[in-house]
């Protein structure tokens, strides 16, 4: 089985990432294909390969960088909004499931917690342009989803990377445009955390690994029903499976009923798995960019997304804020890549806090082959250096560095 640390692979200099990893007929948008497919992994293991240490301290910034770190949200008024919510906290107060599992399965229907209304925007927008916002669900076509994310964990020296590759199955079609309905079928393919401090997100992890989640999704990336579960029954009753009743499968892709503007903004809710546990969200959508001047004639449109989380699980509940960036194909309805960074409350006093950058990529399984949402292939990836090169590079860039804070320091300009 390959290493966990070989999913990704990347120069180590993130400056190069736009231009070494970019998919070229993507333009500016940002793309990795290392976080569109993941090497087979095998299922009956729940235990993260060991690494050797200097692996670990030489791959971790490599992989760190392997999909573009997940942005900050540019300043507008929705990430003040954030930057304040993050102050405040510091001061106390039916169809099958697509493939035959092993063993047994328990089927359960659950009803989710009460949907909240269509989003109502918030803000108009403004300009000459304006886009329909839909997911367009197409018949019978399965979703690839990579997720890339790295943990910050308070007190540890180094970053805990993991991966999780689901897919997403469109069945029982039915309307177009806005009318549009489909059945969502959920399902973990593949899932691996690095060692040591992986073992608490496979924890976290584990109840969702073999259970299947279906429910009918419209097309402004609602659910429209109950979800139904299918998982080995010695599981099927526990809280932690039952809790996913209430997951959007869609990680929370949830658009207004109206065309929209740039800086038109909308807010929704609803429960999402990200590291592995369950986070409800308030969230706050803005449309940032339309841009429809691209040689492939797509609209492509990019969604800044910020808010606060409340998360549950053995150890307590803890609070915490995110930031993120939806970068959506508008002519077609089908997303490409979403990037997040949370922030989550460990003590409330003190402030400490775990801090996660997550990658999600979406792809589509086109036979035997794994193609952008578009149906385009994905270009091809760049070649990892070897660890000996990484490590000379990663020294001349931090000796680069220190000579110029030095010269900028004696030139009488204050460094950063």
């Amino acid at each position: 089985m390959p290493r966990f640390t070989e999913l990704t692979r990347e120069n180590p200099r993130p400056q190069r990432l736009a231009g070494a990893a970019q998919d070229r007929s993507m333009m500016a948008w940002p793309y990795d294909p290392r976080c569109a497919i993941l090497p087979a992994v095998n299922r009956s293991s729940r235990s993260p390969r060991p690494l050797a240490l200097a692996a670990v301290f030489v791959v971790a910034p490599l992989w760190m960088t392997a999909c573009g770190p997940a942005q900050t949200p540019k300043s507008s008024s929705l990430a003040e909004k954030a930057a304040k919510a993050e102050a405040a906290e510091s001061t106390p107060e039916g169809a099958k499931t697509p493939a035959a599992t092993a063993g047994a399965v328990k089927t359960s229907t659950a009803d989710p917690a009460a949907a909240p209304p269509p989003p109502a925007l918030l803000k108009p927008g403004s300009g000459d342009k304006s886009v329909t916002l839909r997911l367009a669900l197409p018949d019978d076509t399965t979703y690839q989803v990579t997720t890339v994310g790295m943990i910050q964990y308070p007190g540890m020296p180094t970053p805990t990377g993991f991966a999780r590759q689901e897919k997403i199955q469109t069945e029982e079609c039915q309307g177009a445009g806005a009318e549009r309905r489909c059945t969502l079928v959920h399902s973990t393919d593949k899932f691996e955390a690095e060692p040591p401090y992986g073992r608490f997100i496979t924890a976290d992890e584990a109840p969702s690994r073999d259970t299947t989640i279906r429910y009918p999704i419209g097309a402004d990336g609602k659910r429209k029903g109950p979800s139904t579960l299918d998982a080995p029954p010695e599981v099927a009753d526990t809280d932690e499976v039952k809790a996913l009743a209430d997951v959007d499968i869609f990680y929370c892709i949830h658009f207004p009923e109206v065309p929209v503007r740039v800086g038109a903004a909308w807010q929704t809710t609803c429960t999402i798995r990200n590291d592995g546990r369950m986070s409800a969200r308030e969230a706050t959508w803005e449309l940032t960019s339309i841009d429809e001047s691209n040689e492939d004639g797509h609209t492509r449109v990019e969604l800044r997304v910020v808010g606060s989380t409340s998360t549950k699980n053995e150890r307590g509940e803890s609070q915490g804020t995110f930031g993120g960036t939806l970068f959506f194909l508008a002519d077609i309805g089908e997303p490409h890549l979403l990037r997040e960074e949370i922030s989550t409350t460990v003590a409330q006093d003190g402030g400490v806090r775990t801090k996660a950058r997550l990658n999600y990529q979406f792809a589509k399984v086109k036979g035997d082959a794994i193609v952008r949402t578009d149906g385009e292939p994905f270009p091809e990836a760049p070649a990892m250096p070897d660890a000996a090169s990484a490590k000379t590079e990663a020294k001349a860039d931090a000796e680069a560095e220190a000579k110029a804070v030095e010269a900028a320091e004696a030139a009488g300009i204050e460094s950063p």
